[in-house]
């Protein structure tokens, strides 16, 4: 019979007869002086010959039972991307939200399609978890998945999306990502928080409950990132506990549409139904699943003005004054009642940033821009321009930069600054005479108007705190009389999240960046998106607010030259 040679004369019979002594592999190792190696071997070859019975198989620990079953990739999911549409054509997305055992909104479910109809498009909806009957102990839903949480018996949705499901991310035009697998807590306050970076510089839509919108800061030359949820179709429902009560406070039925053209651009809009379902777009409004289209908008809160630095394309897409262009542009289309322009005037001529620094105010001088009576005659015939082509009120919104001009008068003198001695002694004049006659509802702005051209425009001035509602019977109405710049308690520049905390809905200017927090909705610029002032990234985006007949509103976004999908 053969037998193993190893060292230390290891033979399978030395090995069993130490091994009934010693009871283990490694302690015969230590008493023949052998590596575990060699006794290891010596033990394979003794149970092959039978002289010792084979050691049963070591039941694993937990902890070893879990690392056999990790799983996990290297590579981020590639995205699947949706084909732009061929030149001269575009195509249409609604996307929305729906909740786990909970009925539709049928009312809007029917308005929807009558919608998708209309304009051909694809109605995509990705589905989340929250009902009192998930919360039970047995399911983990930090690990589930949405295709694992809908194998729970009590997990189910509404039959009627079926054939709409989209749980999962695509990139539907290019630089818009579709988060369909986002699976957010109705009851988030800020569902957006924490995003920014999510999808990289592309832009995205999250399903959720909530309408929120809010700009990320880019390279100044780029185009701006927006992050963008999509309200919901389904009925609220909600733990009857403080934040249940508050989500349902802030819950929106309603959509997000997407529009692409052939050249890859896509245009974002809001589409916020009301209790009955309703939804507008632009002029089209869906009722009872009706499509009509001639609706006029109640209002548009253009993205701040700055007349001596407003952008052109901007100018043409919203007002259309050049010949031919006028059947296109947003105010034709739309025929707002109410139009309201904040920052009318830039003021760069006397920027109180600037009148301390010597290079700048050169600057001005070399271009031609230092003149204050000449920038008034420049943006006073604009507003003319505007009011006369309005298809109903104009309002200038008491705002910071307007209130620049009597900053101005204020805080320097005539007897430096030769260039404007003239107009800065009237405007003095006026309002000194306006102080001695105790005239407290005196526009410094609106006084220059007609004093600079011999003519006013039609346009009403808001005063300071001068509150403007429009909507009223929409929960109390919409105020569009605050520019942005005074929050709450004197703080200046407060964002759109302390007016939130109003309880009131509104729609603001001043910060440049479009956003949607709860009821407030911010407008961006129709200035030049680079002012000089603004160096490093920047979330500045041309966007204007919306206002429908029913209180809802949109934000639309202006760029590469359009202002939607034609």
């Amino acid at each position: 019979m053969n037998t193993l040679k190893l060292e230390n004369d290891m033979t399978p019979w030395n090995f069993a007869e130490l091994y009934r002594e010693k009871g283990t592999i490694r302690a015969v190792a230590r008493a023949a002086a052998a590596s575990y190696w060699e006794a290891n071997q010596a033990y394979l070859k003794a149970v092959k010959l039978g002289l010792v019975e084979a050691r049963p198989a070591r039941t694993k620990t937990t902890d070893e039972i879990k690392r056999d079953t990790l799983v996990g990739r290297v590579k981020a999911t590639k995205l699947s991307e949706f084909a732009v549409p061929p030149k001269g054509k575009v195509k249409r997305y609604l996307f929305s939200s729906a909740q786990n055992n909970t009925s539709i909104h049928m009312e809007l479910w029917g308005n929807l399609h009558a919608l998708a109809k209309e304009y051909d498009a694809r109605l995509m909806v990705s589905r989340f978890v929250y009902d009192k009957r998930s919360q039970s102990a047995d399911l983990d839903k930090s690990v589930a998945t949405k295709q694992s949480l809908k194998q729970a018996a009590d997990i189910y949705w509404d039959r009627a999306i079926e054939p709409y499901l989209a749980d999962e991310n695509v990139e539907v035009a290019p630089g818009l990502v579709w988060c369909g697998k986002m699976n957010i807590s109705p009851t988030a306050v800020r569902p957006l928080s924490g995003l920014d970076a999510y999808t990289g510089r592309k832009s995205s839509i999250i399903p959720h409950v909530k309408l929120a919108m809010q700009s990320v800061p880019s390279g100044k030359h780029e185009a701006t990132k927006f992050i963008y949820t999509t309200g919901t179709v389904t009925q609220r429902n909600y733990i009857q506990r403080k934040e249940g009560l508050k989500a349902e406070f802030h819950h929106c039925y309603g959509a997000l549409l997407v529009e692409v053209d052939g050249d890859g651009d896509w245009f974002v809009r809001q589409l916020n139904a009301d209790s009955e379902g309703t939804l507008y777009d632009l002029d089209l409004r869906v009722k009872g699943g009706v499509v009509t289209r001639g609706h006029r908008v109640e209002a548009i809160s253009w993205g701040d003005i700055h007349a001596i630095r407003l952008n052109e394309t901007v100018k043409k897409l919203a007002w259309g004054h050049a010949p031919g262009q006028r059947d296109h542009c947003m105010e034709w289309v739309l025929k707002p009642k109410q139009q309201f322009l904040h920052d009318l005037l830039d003021f760069r001529a006397r920027n109180h940033h600037e009148i301390k620094n010597p290079h700048k105010m050169f600057k001005r001088y070399v271009e031609g821009e230092d003149s204050v009576e000449a920038e008034l005659k420049r943006t006073f015939s604009f507003l003319k321009k505007v009011t006369a082509e309005a298809s109903g009120n104009v309002l200038v919104v008491d705002s910071n930069h307007d209130n620049a001009l009597e900053r101005w008068v204020n805080y320097t003198s005539h007897k430096t600054d030769h260039v404007n001695a003239l107009i800065y002694l009237d405007l003095e004049r006026a309002k000194y005479g306006a102080l001695a006659a105790r005239d407290d509802w005196f526009h410094l702005l609106e006084w220059a108007e007609f004093h600079v051209m011999q003519e006013a425009s039609g346009a009403r001035f808001l005063r300071e705190d001068e509150s403007f509602i429009i909507c009223p019977d929409a929960n109390g109405g919409i105020e569009c009389g605050m520019h942005g710049h005074l929050g709450p308690n004197g703080r200046r520049c407060p964002g759109a999240t302390s007016f939130a905390r109003m309880g009131r809905k509104a729609v603001i200017g001043h910060t440049h960046q479009a956003g949607i927090t709860d009821g407030v909705y911010v407008a961006g610029l129709s200035g030049e998106l680079d002012m000089e002032y603004n160096t490093g990234p920047s979330s500045w985006s041309h966007s204007h607010v919306v206002v429908y007949p029913n209180g809802k509103r949109t934000i639309i976004t202006m760029w590469n030259g359009k202002w939607r999908a034609k």
